[in-house]
């Protein structure tokens, strides 16, 4: 068992990582819940890969077209174990209006338990060091 003074610490670091990361998932959304959002298609046109603790991950890389007509290269937010989706692949993507750089994967399931989790862990957090449960 940890004395209570260690045990409150531990708590408040679950508290500040939890509310920062909610904080920094939530500034990366902001474009999304301020501007429309629009849906276009894209196409893999590589994935840029990275070494880390002996594994490689892939970054996915997408070539689309705004409602301009201009073309932008964008790299998706998240790293993969694999290269998926494939080279070549068609996909569908979001981005806020007017900022097409934003671009990304919709990854709608992952999105909703990332929130849940990190929101989950920082309500009983801070409710166990209120003690108000």
């Amino acid at each position: 068992m940890l004395p209570p003074a260690i045990a409150t610490i531990i708590l408040w670091i679950f508290l500040a990582l939890s509310g920062t990361g909610l904080a920094l998932v939530l500034r990366s959304d902001l474009p999304f819940l301020r501007n429309p959002v629009r849906r276009t298609r894209a196409k893999i046109v590589r994935h840029d890969r990275r070494s880390e603790a002996g594994r490689t991950l892939y970054q996915p890389v997408f070539l689309f077209a705004d409602e301009s007509g201009t073309f932008f290269e964008v790299r998706d937010n998240l790293f993969m174990p694999f290269p998926k989706p494939v080279i070549g692949e068609i996909i569908e993507i979001i981005y806020p209006e007017g900022h097409p750089m934003q671009a990304r994967i919709p990854y709608p399931v992952f999105r909703g338990l990332l929130y849940a989790a990190l929101g989950y862990i920082f309500v009983m957090t801070g409710t166990e060091l209120t003690g108000w449960w």
